[in-house]
């Protein structure tokens, strides 16, 4: 079983599957994987103050659009420019999607760097400056330690806005900055990775900054690589049209203009995420966002733009005189997660008050006893308990239902049987997320359900998952629960769902979806089914586990509704790959989701 949650995806650890008489072993899947989109966006002195007022409705777009999990900014004004990023633009519409890094006001320049998150997805560990240069004006570059929560997982970013300019002196001071920060990387941990992004300045690849961060030396613990290759002269060359980042306008603006002629926002990565490791960059996710290739000396909004609509086009020209560069990179863990589903929600009670009366039901549809002793329930708030067993232990057997709430007194909760009281969790009666993390902090379920228009919104009824194999990150998965039980509220706590109301399919999808293909395992060809709610530009790509691009599927405009895209197990040569795991991903209209599936030989 596949579980995608936002913008990551879980693939089940361990789980037994017979198609066709064909038995599949639990060590198939011995692994977590999660994607994550990383971001570097130069905002062009961003303060925040009146003077930025006509251009954060397009700020806000384009974040919108790209939907990224971390943002580095540059040229951030200061602490009254970070702090209004964050309100005025990143949660102007949803409140506490993106959190900030503790923030650096560099003595020396007025033009700072500052990391946002979600915390969804990451914590925020530690903040530190790299001394760089001891020039007043000039940058250092600032060291953010990040965890990622589902996997437990640190690693390290490093925001860099390196001198600016053509000059000899520039050049000079930009190569000095660079070998510095190399100095400073080659005393890291080999065994932490890392990535260095920003506004790096760099005309070509000659440069001696460039080279100084990218060369092998002696100690070649902080060398990076540019994940696509890309190495040349970029400045006014045609031949890197499609990786230039600078300047989206053709005048300036109150920036730079000219059109897109200079590739000066990278982002670079360490080996360890260069190489097959436990967070790996995913191939071909390395994209200069709105550079379609065509506007090489041009406004990125001179006629037409392949890459993204009009309206995202003009917001980029407006927002900066920079574009955005993002990455996706697939954090692995080796730690097994058994496959529990959380697969029942009252959140809303009506025979009793919510906080005697919530509960939510898993189940065990693993093959193997889970103990569920020191686990973490949690929302993406401040909700948060430890699963305490004292002397006892709390198994959860193979096809068993599991039931958690607020209340254990049958008298005072509508009559609920649960296996395990908690506290200090509330579920929301519209929207929250429960969140389940193992012994090892490694997440192994969560649901994010939104009261609607995509979740059930219930009152005196539960949300029941129509099947425990199917995607519970998917609104039209769940229904609302009609089977009475206890005191007069509807659900089935500890039993399997039954009593449900299947809502009838909209004419038209209410949101971009890929979902599980099918069969899965397969031999030699599955179904992959997806949604459009408007007409998209759209790719389905396979890839191997190395991000090695097997087949495209589907490139180009498609229209709204519902779709399938059929593989043959065949390269894009026609030859026929061998058995294995590989990854397919949809993109379309800045919306990306990576799922996993089995071929079988």
């Amino acid at each position: 079983m596949i579980k995608v949650v936002s913008s990551f995806y879980i693939v089940r650890s361990i789980f037994f599957i017979s198609i066709l008489g064909l038995f599949v072993s639990p060590s198939i899947q011995a692994q977590s994987f999660y994607t994550q989109k990383i971001m570097t966006y130069n905002l062009l002195d961003y303060s925040g103050t009146s003077s930025d007022d006509d251009r954060e409705d397009d700020m806000r777009d384009v974040v919108h659009y790209v939907s990224p999990d971390i943002i580095m900014a540059e040229e951030v004004h200061n602490s009254t420019g970070y702090t209004h990023f964050l309100t005025d633009v990143l949660n102007y519409d949803t409140p506490s999607l993106y959190a900030g890094a503790d923030f650096t006001d560099q003595y020396s320049t007025d033009i700072d760097i500052a990391l946002f998150f979600k915390p969804a997805y990451f914590e925020f560990i530690s903040t530190s400056t790299v001394d760089v240069t001891n020039q007043w004006g000039h940058r250092d570059v600032i060291e953010f330690v990040m965890k990622h929560m589902a996997t437990n997982m640190e690693f390290r970013l490093y925001g860099v806005h390196l001198k600016a300019g053509d000059d000899p002196a520039d050049i000079d001071d930009r190569e000095s900055e660079a070998n510095n920060l190399r100095n400073y990387l080659n005393e890291l941990d080999p065994s932490i990775p890392f990535l260095v992004l920003g506004d790096f300045n760099f005309y070509h690849s000659g440069e001696g900054g460039f080279q100084r961060l990218t060369e092998s030396q002696v100690d070649n613990d902080g060398r990076v690589f540019d994940p696509i290759n890309r190495i040349g002269y970029w400045h006014i060359n045609y031949s890197f049209r499609d990786v230039h980042t600078q300047s989206p306008r053709y005048y300036g603006n109150g920036g730079a203009g000219g059109g897109m002629d200079d590739r000066f926002d990278f982002i670079l990565a360490s080996s360890q995420i260069t190489n097959t490791n436990n967070l790996n960059y995913v191939g071909d996710s390395y994209t200069p966002f709105g550079n379609d290739g065509q506007h090489f000396n041009q406004a990125i909004n001179y006629g037409i733009n392949s890459a993204v609509p009009d309206t995202i086009a003009d917001a980029l020209v407006v927002s900066s005189d920079h574009i955005p560069v993002y990455l996706e990179l697939s954090f692995i863990t080796d730690i097994a997660t058994p496959n529990i589903v959380i697969n029942e929600i009252m959140q809303n009670p009506a025979a009793v008050s919510d906080s005697y009366g919530e509960w939510f039901e898993i189940f065990n549809a693993d093959s193997i006893v889970v103990n569920l002793c020191g686990w973490t329930i949690r929302d993406l708030g401040t909700d948060n308990h430890v699963i305490q067993c004292d002397s006892e232990s709390l198994y959860v057997h193979p096809g068993d239902y599991f039931v958690l709430g607020q209340n254990g007194d049958t008298t005072l909760n509508g009559g609920v049987e649960l296996d395990y009281d908690y506290s200090s969790i509330t579920l929301g009666n519209s929207g929250d997320e429960i969140i389940l993390l193992n012994e090892n902090s490694i997440e192994v379920d969560r649901v994010e359900y939104d009261g609607g228009p995509n979740f059930p919104d219930p009152n005196g009824a539960s949300m029941a998952l129509l099947d425990p194999a199917m995607d519970n990150s998917v609104g039209s998965n769940w229904s609302t629960s009609t089977e009475p039980y206890g005191n007069g509220d509807l659900g089935t706590p500890g039993a399997q769902n039954f009593g449900i109301t299947i809502n009838e399919e909209p004419s038209t999808p209410q949101r971009i979806l890929i979902f599980q293909n099918y069969p899965n395992p397969f031999n030699p060809v599955t179904t992959i089914r997806y949604e459009l709610p408007e007409q998209s530009y759209v790719t389905i790509v396979i890839y191997d586990l190395m991000g090695r691009v097997v087949k495209e599927l589907v490139r180009g405009r498609v229209v709204s509704g519902y779709h399938k895209a059929v593989w043959d197990g065949m390269d894009s040569f026609g030859k026929s790959v061998g058995a294995g795991v590989y990854l397919y991903q949809i993109r379309a209209e800045g919306f990306t989701q990576t799922r996993k599936m089995l071929l079988l030989k």
